[in-house]
């Protein structure tokens, strides 16, 4: 009986279970929860908390683990070094502390006596009651039914007005509570965006207390994505704003894993501390899984001071396309992700800045000092990657549009950008930066010969660089409203990444040109019928070409040369 009780035991599994809560003790439901071996600096296992805030690992192989936390809008929890021997059950309760709870001299907000029940009637909350999504009370303008331009800074004139923006046609309001705005595209794109495109987004206002918008877009390449949003407003200067997305992308992994897939939540609050005093927090999270899977929690905040048209601000963020609460309005782009070493590999960086703006009759001046860590960058390249350069387990391909990502040295410093727009007249306006900080390069002569992509990769190196824009931008009023932005970002062309990935305000590198012009309206045709065209980097300028021993040709750059253009309907 011992010989047969002996190989039992051995074959008994360990196990890990736990609850997660924040810091009253409350379940935490749909919380990431990932275990990683001590020797693996990616997660074994990913599981997610159940409504009671239960998760559980089974089937382990005895040994020493470690647990992290991920959830949005809070600081993730770590545990390490969890022994579990055979057929043993080790039991970990996580605790996870919000950005709210960490930043105590946020103001709360309690719920006024007098507020409409029917503010709160659509709504998912946490487990811990914390608005997920709800529909949103919006007296703002927001942007997520904007196309991008060649040029997201926004210039204001004297008056405060946008000199590029007049958008309100797609505002639901009293006489239309919903708005529609469908677009055709096509041309060549960006990585993961290829081929014909088909987008439609959904704006419903429910009487004057909320707000909803769903965005979705097909692509005859294979893409899909979905994404819904919704504010509120709960007092003036006070703003809570949220938004789930999921995409799909047809991605050679060269593995035969084919498709990747990506889930990103992203929350945020503004609060108004003061008449002077705005601040700003929240986060992303966001899971990527093709075959395997990557999970990452981005948060970021900014505390602004302003007073007599001078604004200072000190700013944090994880993510270059989420730094404040506008960004939250956006499609979601695939993620800061590429391959290493056959695994998926995200993104992480930290961005922190201190700048002050002035802003006068018809002049906006910008000085700011910023800070920026990455680990894992992205560098972008271009053409047809070969099977044996593919399967090295160091490119991420889209297959679509022959555009790859690969990771690049990690790299730390320090750089400083001064920006000055001025009113030339009416709604022309002009603008000149200058920046200086860190970037990553290629030698200044080609590479001839190189035997393997990873030989190209160990060339690629951190520097200290400069970056100079000159760009204008103007509507012209009247019956042709047409929307125009020229700009010309250089950088030294050995140079693969920006000087200042953070900058919202830049332009693509080298020269862009956009234009938006309304083809007319009337009883029957759409309240507005727009014609957009966005041609970057015309001059294919930047491409570092990477010569290889079986006479094939790549190409590492900032962004690609591309044209895109179509027709959007607005309802």
């Amino acid at each position: 009986m011992l010989s047969l009780a002996v190989p039992a035991l051995a074959a008994a599994p360990a196990s890990v279970s736990g609850v997660v809560q924040d810091s009253n003790r409350a379940p935490l439901m749909g919380v990431v929860v990932e275990l990683f071996s001590s020797v693996e600096a990616f997660p074994l296992l990913t599981a997610f908390t159940d409504i009671h805030g239960h998760y559980q690992f089974s089937d382990l192989a005895p040994g020493r683990y470690s647990i992290r936390v991920l959830q949005a809008y809070s600081v993730p929890a770590h545990r390490k070094n969890i022994q579990v021997g055979i057929g043993t059950h080790a039991i970990v309760n996580l605790s996870l502390m919000s950005l709210v709870d960490v930043s105590q001299w946020f103001p709360a907000v309690p719920r006024s006596v007098d507020d409409s029940p029917d503010d709160w009637k659509w709504l998912l909350r946490s487990g811990v009651n914390r608005p997920i999504l709800r529909w949103t009370d919006q007296s703002n303008a927001d942007q997520a039914n904007e196309q991008p331009t060649a040029d997201s800074r926004v210039m204001q004139g004297p008056n405060g007005e946008q000199a590029d923006s007049d958008d309100t046609a797609d505002e639901p309001d009293a006489a239309h509570p919903i708005r529609v705005r469908a677009a055709l595209t096509a041309g060549s794109s960006e990585f993961g965006e290829g081929g014909f495109r088909q987008e439609a987004f959904f704006r419903m206002r429910e009487g004057n207390s909320g707000d909803a918008v769903v965005h979705m877009q097909t692509s005859t390449s294979g893409e899909g994505f979905i994404a819904a949003g919704m504010e509120r407003n709960p007092l003036p200067g006070d703003t809570t704003r949220a938004v789930a997305s999921f995409r799909t992308l047809p991605m050679d992994f060269g593995s035969g894993l084919g498709r990747l897939q990506i889930f990103q939540v992203r929350g945020g609050e503004q609060l108004a501390l003061s008449d002077a005093v705005v601040a700003q927090f929240g986060a992303e999270t966001e899971a990527v899984q093709a075959g395997q899977s990557a999970t990452a929690a981005l948060p970021f905040m900014a505390v602004h001071l302003q007073e007599a048209g001078n604004e200072v601000t000190y700013s944090l963020a994880t993510a270059t396309d989420l730094q404040g609460l506008t960004d939250l309005a956006s499609s979601g782009a695939v993620p800061a992700m590429a391959m290493q070493d056959g695994n998926i590999r995200l993104t992480h960086s930290l961005h922190q800045e201190f700048s002050i703006q002035r802003k006068m009759a018809g002049v906006q001046l910008e000085a700011a000092y910023f800070y920026d860590h990455f680990v894992d960058p992205i560098l972008n390249g271009y053409g047809d990657a070969s099977a044996a350069e593919f399967s090295s387990g160091d490119v991420l391909l889209d297959p679509v549009t022959g555009a790859f990502r690969s990771v690049g040295p990690n790299y730390s410093g320090g750089g400083f950008r001064v920006f000055a727009a001025r009113q030339l007249k009416g709604n022309l306006w002009t603008a000149v930066e200058y920046a200086e900080g860190p970037a990553i390069q290629l030698p200044t002569t080609s590479f001839t010969g190189q035997n393997t992509f990873a030989d190209a990769l160990s060339e690629v190196a951190p520097t200290r660089t400069q970056s100079v824009l000159v760009s204008l931008r103007g509507r012209i009023r009247g019956t042709s409203g047409t929307t125009w932005n020229a700009g010309y970002r250089w950088q030294p062309e050995q140079t693969i990444t920006a000087v200042d990935p953070f900058n919202a305000g830049m332009n693509a590198p080298y020269l862009s040109v956009m234009l938006r012009q309304p083809l007319g309206s009337g009883n029957s045709s759409p309240d507005r019928l727009e014609l957009e065209v966005v041609m970057q980097n015309i001059l294919a300028q930047g491409y570092r070409p990477i010569f290889f021993v079986d006479g094939q040709t790549l190409y590492f750059a900032q962004a690609p040369r591309l044209v895109t253009g179509g027709l959007a309907f607005s309802f």
